[in-house]
């Protein structure tokens, strides 16, 4: 492909309706090679991505679907789209990967799904996932918005359950901008996917059009073209991150007021966020915020999403939810600093992100 011939192709026919799509179907075959999948649907984001695979798994009112309460609300909010209702699983302690007894006594005969929410890159232990989903039948889908490259055994994320959804918002390692995908083997999910994503329009078939409500969750060809080309970059960007998340932790690891995040060993992370553990550990991110240290903990100022009150607020005549039941997630999103750092940012950058970290520290004393 030529990089001017097809910024100009594009901006020429962009806004013809009779033009037929170019860009969208060839970025999609793109993604297919990369994660070896049989189907990829481009949509509008990575919320639509997870409420598309709700929608197309016919998640409806009253069906229970399974996430961590430590996902950001983003996670939560297309569940609540089809009137299902989030049922919040405890993690183990310091790490994001489900507490799996907890898991188990959250099972009901109105479970449906279990989203495992890839934060920061990191993967969940896999094996023991599959094996609780086949053991009770239910479907995993698997919230991959930042895991863009992270391996499992050598196999990426959001290639094991039915389907695998993303994010490509600015930051993420393949980002159009604004913009998510799915992932699934499965050709029936995938035309259904493709089907509610364009207000259930049947191009093939149009007396099939229009059959239920569906929604606008179509993708652009500018978003399309910017991934094809920065699909090419993910390999490097993911060498990048690790070079410098090592190095971070490198510089971090003899301080005793600090844990690193314990990788498994299966686990082949993208390196999203570097990602530290301290005493006051959310205190300190959004003080690193406001000194210019960008960070994901500081930003959302994170806590379970079973505390959330808009989504107590929103289920309560389906569900109350018990603070206590969530402890350990509580203890990580209250002590854990997920860094954000970017291409751009060089080692001068980082000694100084170091040293504000270290300042700030002591300061805790």
């Amino acid at each position: 492909m030529n990089t001017k011939f097809d910024l100009e192709n594009l901006i020429k026919n962009e806004f013809n309706p009779c033009k037929k799509d170019e860009y969208i179907p060839i970025f999609e075959d793109e993604l297919k090679k990369f994660f070896k999948m049989k189907n990829a649907i481009a949509v509008a984001s990575g919320t639509a991505a997870i409420h598309l695979a709700l929608a197309s798994l016919n998640i409806k009112d009253g069906d229970e679907i399974l996430v961590p309460a430590n996902a950001v609300i983003m996670s939560i909010v297309p569940i609540l789209y089809q009137r299902a209702i989030p049922v919040f699983v405890d993690c183990q302690e310091n790490n994001i990967d489900f507490n799996y007894e907890d898991l188990e006594r959250k099972v009901s005969k109105r479970t449906k799904a279990v989203i495992p929410v890839y934060l920061w890159g990191c993967s969940y232990n896999l094996d023991k996932l599959m094996h609780f989903a086949k053991k009770f039948n239910i479907e995993i889908i698997e919230d991959a918005c930042q895991a863009h490259g992270s391996k499992w055994n050598n196999k990426y994320l959001g290639t094991f359950g039915k389907i695998g959804c993303f994010s490509m918002k600015n930051g993420k390692l393949l980002a159009t901008g604004e913009g998510g995908f799915i992932l699934t083997d499965d050709d029936d999910l995938a035309d259904r996917c493709r089907l509610l994503r364009n207000h259930c329009t049947n191009i093939q078939d149009t007396t099939k059009s229009f059959s239920e409500i569906a929604w606008n969750y179509r993708i652009t060809e500018m978003q399309a073209l910017l991934g094809i080309y920065n699909l090419r970059d993910i390999e490097s960007k993911i060498k990048w991150r690790k070079e410098q998340t090592l190095y971070i932790y490198n510089n971090l690891k003899n301080n005793k007021k600090i844990k690193i995040y314990k990788y498994n060993e299966k686990e082949d992370s993208n390196y999203f966020s570097p990602i530290i553990l301290c005493k006051n550990g959310l205190n300190i991110a959004k003080r690193l915020n406001q000194m210019g240290v960008i960070n994901s903990t500081g930003t959302f100022g994170l806590v379970p999403a079973n505390e959330r009150r808009v989504i107590q607020d929103y289920c309560k005549d389906k569900v109350s939810y018990d603070k206590m039941a969530t402890l350990n997630s509580k203890q990580l999103l209250n002590n854990i600093i997920a860094l954000s750092i970017m291409e751009n940012t060089d080692k001068d950058k980082m000694d100084k992100i170091i040293m504000k970290i270290k300042g700030l520290l002591e300061e805790e004393e």
